[in-house]
């Protein structure tokens, strides 16, 4: 068994002259040996929902004017992105891909479409397909960064690709090892091990089709998503446009899910798969997947003391009911009354508005 939820209670305290208990999980994730802890009882009270929704498009913005303020060489993808080199690259490919149109901005999440998402995944194609030619790389990354908490040093959306030469990430690394252990182990593909997992428990599952997207078990921060191909898919080469059409399709409702029903305005993506020389053997134990990381705008923040210090999360939203409301999103469409509540029990003002809109544009 993959998924191992330990459950504990702490020490006795007493406030406002009653004596209490508190219940908390202790949660390892399979792959990359995150440790989380969860509060349940922080995790079930309801936190008022800020979302800062004034935002006003950059002037003169250096990706809306790529041709004239970014370094060459430039390469124009057949799907509309543009892939131009880092300003200040720390690796030997080093590209930021700028996705039309390149006289606005979207500035939020409910505004991206599903050729957004094609255009994100067919220039990483491109790319990853250009470092597979080099000898000295190793295996490629790839991720995005929305919104300023996210660390996007641009307004503009983007995605960052780079090589990766000579030694992998820790984060890959580890997480190659531990579901080649898994694999070993058991003699079975570890996501596809997950898969049986979460359907049997049923709790964290958002969409169970052509892919498959759950809450992540131990999350590294609240409402963090896990995405993946059921199919043995360990690097995006070993795929064809269909594929990845069929792939990025049904990830679209985690954005606006996200964003109308918990208030989530700024996340990173990151994209995992496996190194190159290894890829066809990795199909075994290993799987091109997506972690959908949401940042939060506001305090407490997201990454503090327990993270940095003792690289332990602290989640104060319990995965199974983050689930739950994307899943809502997921088999009945938007629904007016999940948007996220404001601290005195309404809908966010701004929020709401931006809901009604959406209805407007998507009907």
């Amino acid at each position: 068994m993959l998924l191992k939820d330990y459950k504990g209670q702490t020490q006795l305290f007493t406030l406002n002259g009653e004596a209490a208990r508190v219940n908390y999980s202790t949660r390892v994730d399979p792959f990359s040996g995150n440790v989380s802890k969860i509060s349940e009882e922080r995790a079930r009270r309801a936190i008022g929902i800020s979302v800062e929704l004034q935002m006003k498009p950059a002037e003169n913005c250096v990706f809306c004017a790529f041709k004239e303020r970014t370094p060459k060489e430039r390469i124009a993808h057949c799907c509309g992105s543009v892939s131009v080199p880092n300003l200040y690259p720390w690796e030997k490919y080093d590209w930021v891909t700028v996705y039309p149109p390149f006289s606005q901005h979207k500035m939020l999440l409910s505004d991206l479409y599903f050729d957004d998402l094609e255009r994100m995944i067919e220039s990483s194609f491109d790319l990853a397909a250009l470092c597979a030619e080099d000898p000295d790389v190793i295996a490629f990354m790839d991720f995005t960064n929305w919104g300023v908490f996210a660390g996007a040093s641009q307004q503009h959306p983007h995605s960052q690709r780079k090589s990766i030469t000579k030694v992998l990430s820790p984060t890959l690394d580890n997480e190659l090892e531990r579901c080649q252990q898994i694999w070993e182990r058991y003699g079975e593909n570890p996501f596809s091990m997950l898969v049986k997992e979460e359907r049997a428990d049923g709790r964290r599952v958002i969409h169970d089709n052509d892919i498959f997207i759950t809450a992540a078990f131990a999350p590294t921060c609240p409402d963090e998503i896990l995405v993946f191909p059921k199919e043995d898919i360990a690097h995006i080469l070993q795929t064809s446009e269909r594929d990845r059409r069929r792939i990025i399709q049904p990830i679209l409702g985690i954005f606006p899910a996200l964003f109308f029903y918990r208030g989530v305005t700024d996340l990173n993506i990151a994209v995992h798969m496996a190194p190159y020389a290894g890829m066809e053997e990795a199909r075994k134990y290993y799987r091109w997947h997506m972690h959908i990381y949401p940042r939060r705008a506001r305090l407490p923040v997201d990454r503090a003391g327990a993270e940095m210090g003792f690289d332990t999360d602290v989640i104060d939203a319990l995965p199974e009911m983050t689930a739950e409301l994307l899943r809502r999103w997921y088999h009945g469409g938007p629904q007016k009354e999940l948007v996220a509540k404001a601290s005195d029990g309404a809908p966010e003002p701004g929020l709401f508005a931006e809901f009604n809109r959406f209805l407007q544009v998507h009907r």
